[in-house]
């Protein structure tokens, strides 16, 4: 028996922003990394963090390995137990950034597991020194802007005001 197109509303929104973040985060790193560096446009940069954000652990690879190791599944049960049931928005989000985990954790893992390059890599160079900011963004990747928005959605969601209960006519 089919199951009806209403049964799970969530596997809408949830699966092809999660299958979407984590396919474009691999294939863009291995596009940009097999290029050579004198190859990249100046918006591009290699670089490998062994860290979290802002190379935040960097020292610590195993930790953080360990550490993302356990976030993935801690996650992916928030989600289920909790968000998945509160709609569109909220799984679209956590598509997102169980898509980028699932990437930079790709990453993290071969680096260990396999040592195939020495951390996550990030590639996207954001340099504000030529619009007169003297500020250079961290380097980062299509896995780490993924939960970066799907984080920005659920603090959205949390702030809007809850829908009105339509209201009843006599």
């Amino acid at each position: 028996m089919a199951a009806s197109a209403n049964t799970t509303p969530w596997a809408r929104w949830f699966w092809p922003a999660l299958v979407l973040t984590l396919a474009a985060d691999l294939a863009t790193k291995s596009l940009v990394f097999a290029m050579a560096e004198h190859d990249l446009p100046a918006w591009m940069e290699q670089h490998y963090n062994t860290g979290v954000a802002w190379s935040l652990l960097a020292g610590h690879p195993r930790l953080v390995a360990l550490l993302t190791a356990g976030l993935i599944p801690l996650l992916a049960w928030v989600w289920w137990s909790g968000y998945r049931r509160l709609g569109a928005w909220e799984n679209l989000a956590f598509g997102l950034i169980l898509g980028g985990a699932l990437g930079n954790g790709w990453d993290r893992g071969m680096a260990l597991l396999v040592g195939s390059y020495p951390g996550v890599r990030d590639f996207i160079h954001v340099d504000f020194n030529h619009v007169g900011i003297p500020y250079v963004f961290p380097t980062f990747n299509v896995a780490d802007s993924g939960i970066t928005v799907g984080f920005i959605l659920l603090l959205i969601r949390a702030c809007a005001p809850a829908p009105k209960p339509a209201s009843t006519a006599s």
